[in-house]
């Protein structure tokens, strides 16, 4: 059995999908932060993140990463690295939190990654690792879920 929320909220967060549901996916660098590769977005009144991605690495490569960044924020002006926690005899270890891929091949590839969030804004960043010449291209979409 699942959980049931009152609100569910679809969008790109990177990329974009028209009403038919086709996505134009857009092409990846070796930098975070990059103007058509971050998004930030309220997130207010929700619980639940799910960013769908879909990563098709470029013509000719093998073994390239994409790497996704999520901070937080709650005036949407500074933002923190949402952290790992690792627990060992009663020590709490954090590290920041960063979400790796690795593909295969230039076949595209689809992720799921689901987010328990606390937070009234979300930043989400990506790059990709590993390019010899041909960058991939990536498309995201966030679904809210809550209220």
């Amino acid at each position: 059995m699942s959980l049931s929320y009152k609100s569910h909220v679809t969008f790109p967060v990177i990329g974009t999908k028209t009403a038919a549901g086709v996505r134009t996916s857009v092409t990846l660098t070796a930098a975070y932060d990059v103007a058509n590769k971050t998004k930030a977005f309220e997130t207010a009144g929700f619980s639940k993140l799910n960013l769908d991605v879909l990563y098709t690495m470029g013509a000719g490569e093998t073994s390239n990463s994409i790497e996704l960044r999520v901070t937080a924020s709650a005036d949407g002006v500074n933002y923190y690295r949402i952290p790992n926690e690792s627990v060992t005899a009663g020590t709490s270890t954090l590290s920041a939190r960063e979400f790796l891929f690795v593909g295969a091949d230039a076949v595209a590839a689809t992720i799921s990654i689901g987010i328990d969030i606390f937070y009234k804004y979300i930043k989400v960043s990506a790059k990709e690792t590993g390019v010899v010449t041909n960058f991939g291209t990536v498309f995201i979409d966030a679904t809210l879920s809550g209220r």
